[in-house]
């Protein structure tokens, strides 16, 4: 699956994932952006996991599961986007016109000797090498966008499943993730799966779809706990 060219975000939409993103650092860390956090890294964990989903193995059948690849690429998104913050000294304006920039760059680069077309590339080559760059601590973002749009994200669908997740990673925190109190699977479904179902259930055009989301959330939430 390759995948049509992807439209970048708007600055406005950029500058709204950005502050969001913001928001949720200083919820771990007030001094995220100065802790060393290994962002990168966990681009590099991420990308193994998203081939997990998409499948590798040769010896078997594997049917790709799109929907859990897109939700490891709206992670890795998380993390690229705060890395973005840092280089930027925790300026968001700076970091959303970085990103619009490195967008549009030119797809073909070199790495260690050799010259990669990520549109030429299949899915499991382009997350191997995002591994690869993120574990030496680079980024080449238009291989980012080639994996976005060979799994059918938009710019549009991009910010709703950012938003999405976003507010589950609120939930979470909220909840005891830190601490270790916070239950990650509820009647045998992962958090990610509950999100995407209650997602089909909202209007996620609405402005008020934070909100209404991290409602749903919490009703499901309480009650697979209180059932367990």
């Amino acid at each position: 699956m390759i995948g049509a060219p992807m439209n970048a975000p708007s600055l406005a939409v950029l500058r709204s994932m950005l502050g969001l993103q913001v928001e949720m650092n200083r919820k771990i860390d007030p001094q995220w952006h100065r802790a060393n956090f290994a962002f990168l890294r966990a681009v590099f964990v991420e990308s193994a996991e998203a081939l997990e989903h998409y499948g590798w193995k040769w010896w078997k059948q594997q049917t790709p599961d799109m929907a859990q690849l897109r939700i490891e690429l709206i992670d890795i998104w998380h993390f690229l986007m705060s890395h973005y913050l840092v280089l930027a000294g925790n300026d968001q304006e700076a970091a959303a016109r970085a990103i619009a920039a490195d967008w549009s760059a030119s797809a073909q680069f070199e790495f260690d000797g050799r010259a990669y077309r990520p549109a030429a590339m299949d899915m499991r080559e382009r997350l191997e090498l995002l591994a690869a760059l993120a574990a030496l601590r680079r980024v080449h973002l238009p291989l980012v966008v080639a994996l976005f749009a060979g799994c059918g994200l938009t710019a549009e669908s991009l910010y709703t499943a950012y938003v999405s997740k976003n507010i589950l990673n609120h939930f979470r925190q909220d909840h005891g993730y830190k601490t270790g109190e916070y239950v990650k699977i509820w009647q045998g479904l992962e958090d990610n799966a509950h999100l995407e179902e209650l997602l089909k259930t909202l209007d996620t055009r609405s402005e008020a779809l934070p909100g209404r989301l991290y409602e749903a959330l919490e009703r499901r939430y309480r009650e697979a706990v209180r059932a367990a």
